[in-house]
């Protein structure tokens, strides 16, 4: 009995951990600077110039979640922040349900057969903190920790 009320509580843990994300959204690359939300390490730093219509969700334990658009034009400067595309390794991204802009094709299981359907390319970050799924065509990258 004990052992099925501790199966219990963990499932509703887990469940109910997605209630304490908190989000923000932002015009501009600027404007999420003046928010803070940088220097916070919500969003990454180093993004081009023209990064657009940032979302953000993150948790109190340092996992975080984002989306971005921006300028082909300025893909070299993403492109300064990636590490090797990545082929055939597993892939993990544990969104909260509560991110309703988060695409359900990044979350947990990734398949990167259809992740690369879609469009995007998956890289972990040079420095191995985060993992980016972009879409070079479109000028929109997704981004998470954790």
């Amino acid at each position: 009995m004990r052992r099925a009320r501790a199966v219990l509580l963990g499932v509703l843990l887990a469940a109910c951990s997605s209630i304490n994300v908190q989000s923000g959204v932002y015009a501009t690359l600027e404007d999420a600077r003046a928010a803070g939300a940088i220097e916070r390490g919500w969003i990454p730093r180093g993004l081009p110039p023209s990064a657009s219509d940032l979302r953000e969700g993150h948790l109190n334990d340092g996992r975080g979640w984002g989306v971005f658009m921006f300028d082909t034009a300025h893909a070299d400067v993403l492109r300064a922040l990636l590490g090797v595309e990545i082929h055939g390794e597993p892939v993990t991204c544990e969104a909260p349900g509560r991110l309703e802009w988060w695409p359900r094709i990044l979350r947990s299981p990734i398949d990167p057969a259809a992740v690369a359907t879609a469009g995007l390319q998956l890289y972990h970050s040079k420095d191995g903190r985060l993992t980016y799924a972009v879409n070079w065509r479109q000028g929109r990258a997704y981004y998470w920790r954790g």
